[in-house]
């Protein structure tokens, strides 16, 4: 998992189908911003840290348009 994967969780707080984009991880956390959704083509419900093992990755990479280029 890398900033720009594209989540799932089943977690309890996370409404069924919704998907995230990794925004920021620190060390067994990362900062997520779930859509109702695929991202980019649903509404965005919210942006808030999940424990990395609580997220599934589902092999799909973004890369956010606030990411830093190396």
């Amino acid at each position: 998992m890398q900033i720009g994967s594209i989540v799932r969780s089943v977690h309890i707080a996370v409404p069924q189908g919704a998907r995230a984009i990794v925004m920021r991880i620190l060390g067994d956390m990362a900062m997520v911003a779930w859509y109702a959704d695929e991202p980019g083509t649903s509404e965005l419900l919210n942006t808030e840290p999940f424990f990395l093992e609580d997220l599934i990755d589902t092999g799909k990479l973004v890369r956010p348009a606030n990411a830093l280029m190396h």
